[in-house]
């Protein structure tokens, strides 16, 4: 079983702003793969089940708020015994300039809470997608404030092409072809 998760706060007010673009990414990754969402929230997550060619998909939303997101998902790897090997996250990245959008497997968290309570619950070593938010003007607001403000409709409409072209590419990160993925997505994007 492939487990997708999706970084983000729950709550209308949180919707469209840059920390979240790992459950925008997520939405569009079960419409592409015909998932249905359990109506029970079980593991403080909303859970989606799918199927790609013989491979299981769990996708996840944690409802924790990000700083609590490895809670979550590390009761739903013991339950469904998915090794983090299996696991990907998309997640918002404020060293990246927005919509830029990079893979990696493991490594640090750069500061980013969802990321150090996934470390925190599961190690390092899982795969990573992520999606540029683009930093504050210095001194211009907090790095908290900035994340959890809406993006501008500019900035929205570039994000969404970039989470197209996630969406495009990520059959080839289930393959295991992640060069192929950041060269895909990168090319995309510099268009």
């Amino acid at each position: 079983m492939i487990l997708i998760v999706g970084l983000g706060n729950v709550g209308e007010k949180y919707q469209k702003t840059r920390h979240n673009v790992g459950f925008l990414a997520i939405d569009r990754l079960s419409e592409l793969y015909k998932t249905s969402w359990s109506k029970e929230r079980k593991f403080d997550a909303e859970i989606a089940q799918g199927q790609v060619d013989t491979k299981k998909l769990l996708l996840v939303k944690p409802t924790t708020y990000m700083n609590l997101s490895g809670k979550s998902i590390q009761t739903i790897c013991s339950y469904y015994k998915i090794n983090t090997h299996n696991m990907f996250v998309l997640h918002d990245d404020i060293d990246l300039e927005v919509a830029r959008i990079k893979y990696k497997f493991g490594g640090g968290n750069g500061g980013h809470n969802g990321l150090k309570s996934l470390d925190q619950h599961l190690g390092k070593e899982y795969h990573r997608i992520r999606i540029g938010a683009g930093r504050p003007i210095a001194g211009s607001e907090e790095v908290s404030d900035y994340v959890l403000a809406n993006f501008s409709k500019d900035e929205y409409q570039i994000i969404d092409s970039a989470i197209n072209s996630i969406i495009n590419n990520f059959h080839f990160l289930l393959v295991g072809e992640m060069d192929n993925f950041n060269k895909n997505t990168t090319q995309k994007m510099a268009k």
